[in-house]
């Protein structure tokens, strides 16, 4: 080995060295550069916006992100806003209750109390809220969570 050749071998990249820096850099791109999804869960509290309404006797009707039909639920509140305008706020609570329709325990929702009014259920699946009354033939309105 003469002494220009160790100086050759001395002189290139470790790969010992760059392995970990190119890995470190990827995983930057990975963290840093990609849109934040927002994380799937069964949790109604959250900002929904209008996705979808209709069915029963009436033709459903898919509804384009960005439409300001929202719903928002904290621990025990709501809030409807229609194109930005606030229609209905109040309390709410959520039961398992027997759904007539499927037979089986489902998530019952009560606003403001009123037990006497139609009984309403949900379902959450991959961020998609959908709420329904429990009789057959009645329309359904779905709702894509947006924070």
């Amino acid at each position: 080995l003469t002494q220009a050749d160790a100086y050759y071998l001395y002189k290139q990249p470790d790969m010992k060295r760059i392995l970990p820096f190119l890995l470190s850099i990827a995983l930057a791109f990975g963290f840093f550069g990609c849109k934040k999804d927002i994380p799937v869960s069964d949790s109604l509290t959250g900002t929904w916006e209008l996705r979808q309404d209709g069915g029963g006797w009436s033709a459903i009707v898919d509804h384009k992100p960005g439409n300001d039909t929202l719903m928002i639920f904290t621990g025990t509140n709501y809030s409807f806003y229609n194109k930005n305008k606030l229609v209905r706020s109040g309390a709410y609570t959520v039961k398992k209750d027997t759904s007539f329709m499927y037979g089986q325990l489902k998530n019952r929702i009560i606003f403001d109390g009123n037990t006497d009014d139609m009984r309403q259920f949900f379902d959450i699946q991959n961020n998609k809220l959908s709420f329904w009354i429990d009789a057959y033939d009645t329309p359904m309105v779905m709702y894509q969570r947006i924070k």
